[in-house]
């Protein structure tokens, strides 16, 4: 049980490294605003950042275990 939950640990730690790693939206004009824990999570908060009018785009690079967040800047 141990190990499931410490391979399940390093997992996630990967999984959070590569999206903080890739370039995608970088390198597209995006902004990195934040990680949130799932995609349904990151979608609300960049529909979020739409309706207070602070970007008109935003983009969630999501991974099984965590999404992450760009707006257009």
């Amino acid at each position: 049980m141990r190990k499931a939950i410490s391979a399940l640990g390093l997992t996630g730690l990967l999984t959070a490294a590569a999206l903080l790693a890739a370039p995608t939206a970088q390198a597209s004009g995006f902004v990195y605003v934040g990680m949130y824990p799932s995609g349904a999570a990151c979608e609300a908060a960049g529909k979020a950042y739409v309706a207070r009018g602070e970007t008109v785009n935003y983009f969630c690079d999501v991974a099984p275990n965590t999404a992450r967040l760009s707006i257009w800047a």
